[in-house]
């Protein structure tokens, strides 16, 4: 299993496309442009593939391989500012779902992460109640991803960041290395 991480961009021909603006105003939700490796200090096994990152320094990739949104082999995670990290949805086209149609999935995985009570249905008023054109944007993604709404998207999340997972972040390799043992593949070849 590789390990480490590496950057997804946008290309270049795509980062006008209005889907990625969409998806920063209604979804928080900024697709990799010019990020590097070294922007994320931590080092991740298996490997993870960061594809976007938020207005609070946290980053989202999928984890063991390259995902999109017709390949449904790779899960979705996170490592937030603060070193958290875990698996959010077991593929990326259910991460865009998720992030169109539950505002306040991020609130509840810090609400689940503390023990903190919380009522979704409020969480997700207070989020969208401020914004005039949250559903006419929403609407948008919704018709240029092609995506639709699971009514389970919040009850998996939560079994996601609850179950044990084989994904692991760690503050470096070298601290990475202290507890896993790693095959320099360069002898190899």
């Amino acid at each position: 299993m590789l390990a480490g991480k590496r950057i997804i961009s946008v290309p270049v021909s795509e980062q006008a496309d209005r889907i990625y603006r969409l998806l920063e105003e209604n979804c928080d939700l900024i697709f990799c442009t010019t990020q590097k490796p070294n922007d994320f200090p931590f080092y991740p096994i298996p490997q993870f593939f960061i594809f976007a990152v938020d207005s609070k320094e946290n980053c989202f990739g999928t984890i063991g391989g390259m995902g999109d949104i017709a390949d449904d082999d790779f899960p979705v995670g996170y490592v937030n500012r603060n070193g958290e990290f875990g698996i959010i949805t077991t593929d990326f086209k259910e991460f865009l779902s998720l992030v169109t149609f539950y505002p306040c999935w991020r609130d509840i995985i810090r609400c689940e992460r503390t023990g903190a009570i919380y009522n979704i249905e409020d969480m997700k008023m207070s989020k969208i109640e401020n914004h005039s054109q949250y559903l006419a944007r929403q609407s948008q993604i919704v018709e240029t991803l092609k995506l639709s709404k699971n009514p389970k998207s919040l009850e998996l999340l939560i079994s996601n960041i609850k179950s044990p997972s084989d994904f692991m972040v760690y503050a470096s390799k070298e601290e990475a290395e202290k507890v896993n043992t790693f095959l320099d593949i360069s002898n190899l070849i």
